[in-house]
């Protein structure tokens, strides 16, 4: 009996070290300026994002926007800068992004997984130029 409650807890104890490995995963992320995309360095799906004008004055609530996925059935870690507004939920505007300006992105994870941002550039055509995060390093 004594034996049974020992493999008994080792099993508890491995399923729960492999529990606590998944849901502690990393929410960093990046952004690919030739693709012109956000991506997860580890293949999270991009559930919610936070994006702020970083240009215009920081307490204009018109420039900041809480998004969270339109589909839950949605399972890309890549999301493609100009699919924003039709992937996501956006109150207020169809447009998020304005040419000349510069923007910070917040990728935020589920429970306590914490959160990554970044910045990004826009130049006068409405490409993103510059990054200050182009890779998962």
């Amino acid at each position: 009996m004594k034996k049974l409650i020992i493999q008994m807890f080792q099993r508890i104890k491995v399923l729960m070290i492999f529990f606590l490995v998944l849901s502690c995963q990393s929410t960093d992320i990046y952004f690919d300026i030739k693709s012109q995309s956000i991506v997860s360095c580890n293949d999270r799906i991009l559930k919610r994002l936070i994006i702020e004008c970083d240009s215009l004055n920081p307490n204009n609530s018109d420039c900041v926007f809480d998004l969270s996925l339109k589909d839950k059935k949605t399972k890309d870690s890549r999301i493609e800068i100009n699919e924003i507004v039709k992937l996501y939920r956006v109150k207020k505007k169809d447009t998020i992004f304005y040419p000349n300006n510069c923007y910070k992105i917040t990728f935020i994870g589920s429970g306590d997984d914490g959160y990554t941002e970044l910045k990004i550039w826009f130049d006068s055509y409405g490409k993103v130029y510059k990054t200050n995060k182009s890779n998962c390093n």
